[in-house]
């Protein structure tokens, strides 16, 4: 399916109109002294989002390859998420549309990655379409109808080779295609949006690269990113109504990146980082603390922030 650059446009300028209302009733500055909090959940999860009109949370879950929420007591099952024979189970990204549905990542193993749309019956239907070979792990949606999705491929002992992409689908039929945008990555992971710059954290090379979006919709081929920050580690990721990204760092740490690339430790307690979400209403980032592959309790933690 091909797009005109005048849609796109149109698109960037929704987005940017969007994130703009975020921000006037998002958070701001999170301090040293906030009050950290965490709820044991008896999953293995990655993916989270947030809801900001009830505070309902979910996040994905690899023992069971379904969608988990709470709305503050138990996380009890939200959808199913098919699991191809003969692979295991392991979910990516989810992101909430702004018409209320859930799109989320299946990651594939390089031969079965998918994006489903989970509408309010929590029946999760698949795009058709996209190449099922992308190691599918960050999602967010740019426009209705619009997602970008980081993914790589790993060939043998070979370097991974990943990219940034706009999907464009039909709600109704569930059809879809995909175009490169931002190229020459090893392992992205996670994505942020802001303003009008979108960032990507690229695992392989411990960096956060950073391109603006229109430039991206807009060019005819594409476009090699810039780096932004250097980050040990960095996985999927959030940002703020004041341009702050938060993701993965080092070992044990979650961090957040000013918009100067100045890099702050919030915790350097975690089993492992993944997913961060952020509540612009209620001031809450959120921040999945998976279980080590020896054992352990999964977590879901929660960091006030300062308005």
């Amino acid at each position: 399916m091909l797009i005109s650059h005048g849609v796109l446009r149109k698109a960037a300028a929704a987005f940017a109109s969007w994130s703009l209302a975020a921000a006037l009733i998002g958070c701001s500055t999170p301090e040293a002294s906030v009050q950290p909090h965490k709820v044991a959940v008896d999953a293995l999860p990655n993916g989270i989002a947030v809801r900001p009109g009830d505070g309902a949370v979910f996040i994905t879950d690899d023992r069971t390859s379904s969608v988990l929420t709470s709305t503050g007591g138990a996380y009890t099952p939200y959808a199913s998420i098919p699991v191809e024979a003969g692979q295991g189970k392991s979910l990516s990204q989810l992101s909430l549309t702004r018409s209320g549905e859930l799109v989320v990542e299946r990651f594939g193993f390089g031969s079965a990655s998918a994006i489903f749309d989970i509408g309010g019956s929590g029946i999760a239907v698949p795009l058709a379409g996209l190449n099922p070979a992308r190691r599918r792990l960050g999602l967010i949606e740019l426009a209705p109808g619009q997602l970008l999705s980081t993914w790589f491929i790993k060939n043998g002992n070979n370097p991974p080779l990943g990219a940034l992409t706009l999907v464009t689908y039909n709600p109704a039929t569930h059809t879809a295609s995909e175009r490169d945008l931002l190229t020459g990555l090893g392992k992205p992971v996670g994505i942020a949006v802001s303003g009008g710059d979108v960032f990507v954290s690229d695992q392989a090379n411990n960096t956060i690269v950073k391109a603006n979006l229109s430039e991206l919709l807009n060019a005819a081929a594409p476009v090699t990113p810039t780096v932004f920050a250097h980050v040990d580690s960095p996985d999927l990721m959030t940002v703020d109504a004041q341009g702050r990204l938060y993701t993965k760092c080092n070992k044990n740490g979650l961090c957040e990146i000013a918009p100067d690339g100045t890099i702050r430790v919030l915790a350097n307690d975690f089993q492992d980082a993944r997913g961060v979400a952020i509540d612009p209403v209620r001031h809450v980032l959120y921040a999945v603390d998976r279980a080590t592959p020896s054992g352990g309790t999964s977590y879901v933690r929660t960091f006030a922030i300062i308005p």
